[in-house]
């Protein structure tokens, strides 16, 4: 069965960008990627791709845009077909807000029955809840999961927090949120834990973080006991012990993403942990640099292993293969893809001299 990565690249002017759209890239048998398709960008910045292997489609969030698009993919050649698109939902009102960032989707989760889109609009303070129809076309959004902020002094506009990711706990319902209080909007630095039932996203429970850190993305180790989050600002990966059974989560350790030492500033990007639920690795953007974590098996805690170059600049994007034998960082000031092998003994990622590339990359996805 042929395998395809689906990169995702931001191609707007204001972003400084260089990219031209989605890249699909077939992966032979040894591991080689060749490029199959460019699809010309819909919108601007198509920088979040979410792929649903049931329906064979690939929905498309476009960084500072409204708009979610519908590719239609050939399992067989890989190639994408433009359906349609809907909107993510209303633009929020609030007179702080850069009007150029509009809702600014940037990640998107399918719920764990298939049966709906969750899309977190940045910039519109909310997670925003899509059915499918019988035809699998995608309705408008039905439900908004209003991200508040602290309380305005004036009363004239509802403050906003911002979140800027969707992950579902193994096997569960609950999702966790990890949100940016930054001042635009009056926001407030936190992690919440939504229950997702009958369509609606519910909170369930929430844990502040200091101001100015602004949690960013999270990772739940395979187990489900355990939580782990990435502060963009504050450079700090955050442990959480997670109930499986009541969705509550508790702040057990924090520390630093960057060796210590390091004074240029740094903006942390991407975190996930190794399927084997041995290892974790952080991404930073400044540093340039993976952080690998080796993670405790019997409280979950982390414990630094070192940094690796992550071989080019600006490592916005990171994830791992299905089976944890391949990392890949997508450095998109660098416009090209790294891939490295991982150790399975120490977790140390070791670049296998495989270079993909591509301008301004944002977002990979794989299908088998």
């Amino acid at each position: 069965m042929n395998k395809f990565a689906y990169v995702g690249c931001r191609t707007s002017e204001w972003r400084g960008a260089r990219g031209k759209g989605i890249e699909v890239f077939r992966i032979d048998e040894s591991g080689d990627w060749h490029h199959v398709q460019r699809v010309t960008s819909v919108q601007e910045n198509p920088s979040w791709l979410t792929l649903d292997e049931k329906r064979n489609r690939l929905y498309v969030l476009h960084g500072d845009g409204n708009q979610v698009a519908i590719f239609a993919r050939d399992p067989i050649s890989g190639m994408l077909t433009l359906l349609s698109e809907q909107t993510t939902g209303p633009q929020n009102p609030h007179p702080d807000l850069d009007p150029m960032r509009r809702n600014n989707p940037v990640h998107a989760a399918l719920s764990p029955d298939g049966r709906h889109l969750l899309i977190a609009n940045h910039e519109g303070g909310n997670v925003a809840a899509l059915a499918f129809a019988d035809d699998d076309a995608l309705l408008p959004p039905h439900h908004l999961a209003m991200v508040e902020g602290h309380a305005d002094e004036d009363g004239a506009a509802g403050s906003l927090s911002r979140p800027h990711e969707i992950i579902f706990a193994p096997d569960s319902d609950y999702y966790a949120l990890p949100i940016q209080g930054r001042q635009a909007g009056n926001g407030i630095d936190m992690v919440r834990i939504y229950h997702w039932r009958d369509g609606q996203s519910l909170l369930n429970d929430e844990v502040l973080l200091p101001s100015g850190s602004w949690p960013r993305h999270v990772d739940f180790h395979p187990q489900g006991k355990w939580l782990y989050g990435l502060s963009e600002l504050g450079n700090t990966i955050t442990v959480y012990d997670f109930v499986q059974e009541t969705g509550n989560i508790a702040l057990k350790q924090t520390l630093s993403s960057i060796p210590e030492g390091f004074e240029t500033r740094n903006d942390a990007s991407e975190i996930e942990v190794h399927p084997s639920g041995r290892f974790l690795y952080a991404a930073n953007r400044g540093h340039n640099s993976i952080a690998v974590m080796r993670i405790n098996p019997d409280d979950g805690c982390l414990k630094p292993v070192g940094w690796v170059f992550c071989g080019g600049k600006t490592p916005r994007f990171t994830t791992l293969s299905a089976d944890g034998l391949y990392f890949y960082s997508a450095n998109e000031d660098s416009d090209s893809i790294r891939i490295f092998s991982v150790d399975q003994d120490s977790g140390i990622l070791k670049n296998t001299g495989k270079e993909v590339f591509t301008a301004s990359p944002t977002c990979i996805v794989f299908s088998d």
